[in-house]
């Protein structure tokens, strides 16, 4: 896995050590950052957005801090990313405005 390759598939699982992804949804293309030292705690790079943007996620189980969450499915990946262009205004490309 990687930036170089083919996008991945859905229901692939990336972890940290693959190394960034790039996901293209509706048109946009985002690069996926899986922080090392944190477990699933994801950031979102905008590479084609009209303004330098992005979002950082997490996934944490309530009520038990210590839990053991799988690695986040590219199709998770791509709910997560579309939920964000679902809040952008598309005339100033930035949240709420």
């Amino acid at each position: 896995m990687g930036i170089d390759g083919d996008e991945l598939p859905g229901d692939a699982c990336p972890v940290a050590a693959d190394g960034p992804f790039r996901l293209t949804v509706d048109g946009e293309t985002f690069m996926v950052t899986i922080r090392p030292d944190e477990d699933n705690v994801y950031d979102y790079e905008w590479e084609t957005g009209p303004n330098p943007y992005g979002f950082s996620s997490s996934v944490r189980v309530a009520g038990d801090p210590n839990a053991v969450i799988p690695p986040q499915s590219v199709d998770n990946h791509r709910s997560a990313i579309r939920n964000f262009l679902d809040l952008i205004n598309p005339e100033t490309g930035y949240i709420g405005d």
